[in-house]
């Protein structure tokens, strides 16, 4: 109960910050421009690129909001002492951390439903063609272009809610600058893993050790990336695949909220 009241006030601080809106704001423009743009290409063709821009940007706005969060709110809280007075009252360790971290992915949630719900209004106002009655034939093409797109955004978002585990638990320990680098810097390295592991191996590179350890610590993204490419396509995702990626990030998360929790727990707070 304790962890839940951290958890509302911090999803209140999370979304009162200027950076929600701003990131918000970039979010809604690009996808509005996804749909303004010319392709020059058919409409399959029109409705790829919406889909290839929106899920980027989604994946990329609530990135950026759950990490700015980790990094800011917990590192000004320590820094500023904050800390100690909330500590100071019948809290456990343990409950500030799980408190800041579930509040800001409350607050990533919500920025994620703002997002999805332009994206989707996008997406039907392409394949409609701007069509105010729409046609039988419309509904029947638009239902499986909307529905095909929420496999990238389950997706996407627990690809930031680990990362947003990882900024928190580096939040104990790092300022915000270098906790901010260092989290997209695990993203991009997260995201391109496995075949720069592959091609490691296969070149006889001294350094393959090295990248082994990171490649386990890191969250494994590769994956998502070829499932963005599916459904950019218009190509159905294996619900198999998804059910996997679902248990995987809460194991992941599970494990670097500990951690963050035992980094935590001896950190000097006066």
């Amino acid at each position: 109960m304790r962890s839940l009241t951290v958890a509302f006030s911090t999803f209140q601080e999370s979304i009162r910050q200027p950076a929600f809106y701003a990131i918000l704001v970039l979010g809604v423009l690009l996808l509005v421009f996804s749909y303004l743009m010319p392709t020059f290409q058919l409409d399959a063709g029109e409705v790829k690129f919406v889909r290839d821009i929106g899920l980027g940007t989604y994946t990329l706005c609530i990135l950026l909001l759950g990490i700015f969060s980790a990094a800011n709110l917990i590192t000004s809280e320590l820094e500023n002492k904050t800390a100690m007075t909330v500590m100071s009252k019948p809290l456990r360790r343990y409950e500030f951390v799980l408190g800041k971290y579930l509040g800001i992915a409350l607050s990533v949630f919500f920025l994620g439903a703002l997002l999805t719900a332009v994206f989707v209004a996008v997406i039907v106002g392409k394949v409609a063609g701007g069509d105010i009655v729409l046609q039988h034939t419309t509904y029947d093409a638009m239902w499986p272009e909307v529905a095909g797109i929420f496999p990238g955004l389950l997706l996407g978002l627990l690809q930031a809610l680990m990362l947003v585990a990882v900024s928190v638990a580096l939040s104990t320990r790092l300022p915000m600058i270098l906790n901010v680098s260092i989290s997209f810097a695990a993203f991009i390295l997260a995201s391109v893993s496995a075949p720069l592991m592959d091609y490691v191996r296969e070149s006889g590179h001294g350094m393959v050790q090295i990248l082994r350890a990171v490649y386990y610590v890191l969250p494994n993204l590769s994956g998502n990336t070829e499932v963005y490419s599916a459904i950019g396509l218009g190509r159905p995702v294996q619900p198999g695949f998804v059910a996997w990626a679902v248990v995987y990030s809460l194991l992941y998360i599970v494990a670097a909220i500990a951690v963050a929790v035992l980094l935590f727990q001896d950190r000097e707070l006066g």
